[in-house]
């Protein structure tokens, strides 16, 4: 199993997109038995996901950010995350 801190920088945002569209998805296929019922008028995936791309309002710091920045927070990161991994049969304390 390959470790997401090799890949390159493009292949997490191509992970990254997947995982929104997923989630878009997910939340039309919530409203999609209100719209098959007559509840609300009917709305298509690629219609519902542009709506929700032109309504969202993110501001984003990393906008203005250099690759270099963003490779220096992405280590910092994983750093921590490896800090706190727990180790198979280490006891933590609690169950």
């Amino acid at each position: 199993m390959v470790n997401i801190k090799d890949y390159p920088l493009r292949k997490l945002a191509d992970f990254l997109q997947f995982a929104y569209e997923k989630e878009f998805y997910e939340r039309w296929m919530t409203l999609y038995p209100l719209m098959e019922a007559g509840f609300m008028p009917y709305c298509s995936f690629k219609d519902y996901k542009k709506k929700i791309k032109e309504n969202a309002s993110i501001k984003r710091k990393n906008m203005s950010m250099t690759d270099e920045q963003i490779l220096k927070e992405g280590k910092k990161i994983v750093e921590i995350y490896e800090k706190n991994q727990q180790k198979a049969g280490e006891k933590v304390g609690n169950i």
